[in-house]
C-alpha cells in the first residue's frame, strides 16, 4: 500500500482523493497540503488526511511515499525536482511543465532519484480510448489518413481561479482542456512533427484566449486538426479517419464506428459519467502499481517530453504566426 499525500486540495484535488480513498488496495491518501487551508479542512478531516502546513514537511515525512499534484502549472517543475530530491515519487495533473526544458529537467531529476514519474491524462484510461487504441493497432480503420480532436468549456464558468492568468494558460485552453485531446492524438497518431496554431480572446471575461485552432502533421505523414474552446458548452470529441473508415469517441463512454460502406455504429462502454471517477482511479492505480513493481505507467516519459514540445510549439505558433516545427 502506497502512502500518498496530495498538494492542491480543489475541486480537482479531491476527486483525486474520492476516486480511490477507501477503495484502491494500492493507495491512500495520508497528508495533503493546498493554498488556502481552511477550505479543505472539513474534506481532508473526512478523508483521514492530516492537512499539513508547507511542502518541506511533507518531503520530509518518511511515511509518504509519493506526492499528487494537482497545483498551477507554473509551479510543477520545482515541486517535482524537490520531490524527487526528497525520495518521493510523483504523480502530477497536465501538462507537465510548460517548455521541453523544464521537462526534460524534471525526468532526469525522477530518473536520478529513481522513482517514478506519472503524469494524469485520465482520458487513456477511458474504454472507448483503449478499444480505438485497439482497433488502430489491429489495422481496422486501414492506413490512417487525418486525426481530429476537440476538448472545449466554458472556463469562464470558473471565474477567479488561478488558470485566469495568461502565464497560466499560454495558448488559451491549451493547458486545461485541449493538452488532453492533444495527449490523445499523440496516443493514437504518434509523434507531430510540425504546428500551425491559431488563437484569440473572443468573448471570455477576463484575459486569455478562448479560441484556439491548430492545424498539425503528424511525423508518420497524417494530418490532425486540435480546436480548444474555453468560452462555450462542454464539448469532447477525437475522431480518426482511415483507408477503411472511422471512429469517433464522444465523452467518456461512446465510440461511433463506420467502416466503409456501411452504417455509423455505436459502442457504449460501462462507466461513470463526467468528471471521469473511473479513469481517474485507473490511473493512480497504474501509478501505484508502478511504484511497487507490478505495472509500467502506460505514458512515457519520452511520450511527456514530447507533448509538452508540441504544447510550447503550439503556444510559439500561436504568438509569432509561424509554422513550428517540433525538436
Amino acid at each position: 500500500m502506497l502512502n500518498v499525500a496530495i498538494v492542491g486540495i480543489g475541486r480537482w484535488g479531491q476527486l483525486l482523493v474520492t476516486s480511490v480513498q477507501g477503495i484502491s488496495p494500492n493507495l491512500r491518501y495520508i497528508a495533503g497540503l493546498t493554498r488556502t487551508k481552511s477550505k479543505a479542512v472539513k474534506f481532508c478531516s473526512e478523508q483521514g488526511i492530516q492537512l499539513c502546513d508547507d511542502y518541506d514537511e511533507l518531503l520530509n515525512n518518511k511515511e509518504i511515499d509519493a506526492i499528487v499534484l494537482a497545483t498551477p502549472h507554473t509551479q510543477h517543475e520545482e515541486q517535482i525536482v524537490r520531490a524527487a530530491e526528497a525520495g518521493k515519487h510523483v504523480f502530477t495533473e497536465k501538462p507537465l511543465t510548460l517548455n521541453k526544458k523544464s521537462a526534460e529537467r524534471v525526468v532526469q531529476a525522477c530518473r536520478k532519484a529513481n522513482v517514478k514519474l506519472a503524469l494524469g491524462h485520465n482520458r487513456r484510461f477511458m474504454k472507448n480510448t483503449e478499444a480505438l487504441k485497439q482497433m488502430i493497432e489491429t489495422d481496422k480503420l486501414g492506413t490512417l489518413l487525418h486525426i481530429d480532436g476537440n476538448q472545449s468549456s466554458d472556463l469562464g464558468a470558473a471565474a477567479g481561479a488561478w488558470r485566469d492568468a495568461r502565464k497560466e494558460s499560454p495558448a488559451g485552453g491549451m493547458t486545461s482542456l485541449g493538452i488532453h485531446a492533444l495527449d490523445c492524438m499523440i496516443h493514437l497518431g504518434g509523434k507531430i512533427a510540425k504546428v500551425d496554431a491559431h488563437s484569440d480572446r473572443r468573448a471570455i471575461g477576463f484575459d486569455i484566449d478562448d479560441t484556439t485552432a491548430v492545424l498539425v502533421r503528424f511525423q508518420k505523414g497524417m494530418t490532425g486538426t486540435l480546436v480548444t474552446l474555453a468560452s462555450t458548452a462542454r464539448l469532447w470529441h477525437i475522431r480518426v479517419i482511415g483507408s477503411k473508415g472511422w471512429a469517433e469517441m464522444r465523452d467518456n463512454k461512446r465510440l461511433t464506428v463506420c467502416k466503409n460502406n456501411e452504417e455509423p455504429k455505436d459502442l457504449v462502454f460501462s462507466g461513470e459519467h463526467y468528471p471521469h471517477a473511473d479513469s481517474v482511479a485507473s490511473e493512480l492505480n497504474e501509478f501505484a502499481l508502478s511504484v511497487i513493481g507490478n505495472a509500467t505507467y502506460r505514458i512515457s516519459t519520452e511520450e511527456m517530453i514530447h507533448g509538452i514540445s508540441v504544447l510550447e510549439g503550439i503556444i510559439k505558433s500561436a504568438e509569432q504566426g509561424v509554422r513550428v516545427t517540433i525538436l
